[in-house]
């Protein structure tokens, strides 16, 4: 019976992911917690799978014998049990500080239908028979922790079952005969369950829930790039009112892995129980994938007339850049050119209370591409340095995010003598390293780039950050009434769980 009970548990575990980690662990990047809101959804939950389960269980044969008087020892069997009904009256799921979670159901009732069979010497007699048992007690403690792959763990640690009632109707040929001993067999009956749950519930644990938690990914592969490490990096920490359970939340290149050369910072959780289920993303989780995609080149741009919007005055030509570099289109007449933009290093997100917030340093080169053959010039090198906001967002499971371009006025005259940026812009502000040419406009110079940059860079850097990358949640389940909201380090979301209709 109690074969699915550690459903019940299943559900909590697979809500359960990250915060407070044990001692002498790193610190996580990423961190769920799981208050008694939440515990009162896993407790639904399981509820109802161990409702939809119980017709599936196979309940063991059980024999055991009589004495008929002159016939002496006679020998019966119940087999082929099947549960009709099962009323769960009383049910509770319950934390256990610095171990884990008990299960009870209290004062429950369930009727079973089986075949009976009585042999003595060479007779034998059959029939069918009804068993009503009524209050049925089961109470089971799960420690809950980690392995060395990082994947949770559940084991039994005490288990403990008192049965009320048992009531055997029993028909067929000759059932008289083993009604006149119907107290000894609803005794066997009773005893034998007794017996046989707890068996039941450590043997479900070990060939079932055990294995399955072995069988949890630790690893999702976001892209041809990265993938992010889910692994725990400490046991689940059970307090009387959440678990907290430790997450690296360490994103790492498919085609190479090394440790980031920089820790996650503390996360700090408030004490809030509004929510069933809380997720704190550590700057590290964004900060680990920066440094992936920066490594794989993925940060490098070629901007070329074809990423240039149809409809702007600006094109990468030496004719259009005749008001900023007058020489240009002298040394390098009706000649195209191209600009190659890398990060000096991986821009990392910082986490303040109530914003997010980024710095790159980008170096940008502006090439000449000579139409008699396939050489480019260099022709001068630019850093731009930027301070930019960011949106962060849950989406159907997935953390999303968006750069806060503001609302943006420019103008740039026919001769680029007059420009305009407004002030709710977020301007990248240009400085000149080396030219190869002498005169250069590097105002002028800025307000294309910050053009381009409105136009183009942050709707192509949006796209990428709106496909995100997912949250460890359980199939089939979904958020909604999110709150998210910024600390210091970390972005802490507040949600609602429900299971999604099939």
């Amino acid at each position: 019976m109690m074969a699915r009970p550690s459903c019940v548990v299943l559900a909590l575990l697979l809500l359960a992911e990250v915060s407070g980690s044990a001692e002498g662990a790193s610190n996580p990047g990423f961190v769920a917690r799981i208050t008694r809101k939440g515990l009162e959804y896993a407790h639904r939950y399981g509820i109802a799978t161990l409702k939809k389960e119980l017709s599936t269980v196979k309940w063991p044969d059980f024999s055991g014998s009589f004495k008929v008087g002159w016939i002496k020892s006679v020998s019966y069997e119940f087999y082929r049990l099947k549960i009709h009904r099962f009323e769960l009256r009383n049910s509770d799921l319950r934390l256990r500080p610095t171990q884990g979670i008990t299960a009870s159901l209290t004062n429950n009732y369930m009727s079973v239908s089986g075949n009976w069979k009585v042999k003595k010497a060479f007779i034998t007699l059959d029939g069918t028979f009804d068993v009503r048992v009524d209050g049925i007690s089961i109470s089971v403690s799960l420690n809950l922790g980690k392995d060395q792959s990082g994947r949770p763990t559940a084991s039994v640690a005490h288990c403990s079952n008192s049965i009320g009632h048992v009531s055997v109707d029993i028909s067929g040929s000759l059932s008289w005969i083993l009604n006149l001993f119907h107290k000894r067999i609803e005794n066997n009956f009773k005893n034998i369950l007794e017996q046989k749950i707890c068996e039941m519930v450590r043997k479900s644990t070990a060939s079932h829930l055990e294995p399955y938690l072995r069988t949890l990914p630790v690893i999702a592969m976001i892209d041809q790039v990265a993938g992010i490490d889910y692994s725990l990096v400490g046991a689940p920490q059970v307090t009387s009112q959440v678990i907290d359970t430790p997450f690296k939340g360490e994103f790492f290149g498919r085609n190479w892995r090394s440790p980031a050369p920089f820790d996650a910072p503390p996360i700090r959780l408030p004490e809030k129980q509004d929510h069933p289920v809380y997720f704190a993303v550590s700057e590290y989780v964004f900060n680990t994938a920066s440094r992936v995609y920066h490594q794989a080149g993925r940060m490098n741009f070629t901007i070329q007339n074809q990423h240039i919007p149809q409809d702007s005055p600006i094109r990468l030509h030496t004719n259009s850049f005749r008001a900023i570099i007058p020489q240009l289109a002298r040394l390098y007449p009706n000649t195209e050119l191209e600009l190659e933009t890398s990060p000096e290093s991986a821009p990392f997100l910082m986490f303040t209370p109530g914003n997010v917030t980024l710095s790159p340093v980008i170096d940008i080169q502006a090439f000449a591409l000579l139409p008699t053959s396939s050489e480019r010039k260099l022709l001068f090198e630019l850093r731009v340095t930027t301070n930019i906001s960011a949106t962060i967002n849950v989406s159907s499971g997935r953390i999303v995010g968006s750069v806060t371009t503001g609302r943006a006025l420019l103008f740039v005259s026919r001769l680029f003598q007059s420009v305009f940026v407004s002030s709710q812009f977020i301007k990248l502000k240009l400085e000149l390293k080396h030219s190869n040419i002498r005169y250069f406009n590097v105002d002028l110079m800025e307000a294309i780039l910050n053009y381009y940059a409105l136009h183009t860079l942050y709707p192509s850097l949006n796209a990428k950050l709106e496909e995100g990358f997912p949250l460890p949640l359980p199939r089939d389940t979904y958020l909604n009434s999110l709150e998210l909201h910024v600390h210091k380090n970390f972005l802490l979301l507040g949600a609602n769980l429900e299971e999604a209709e099939h």
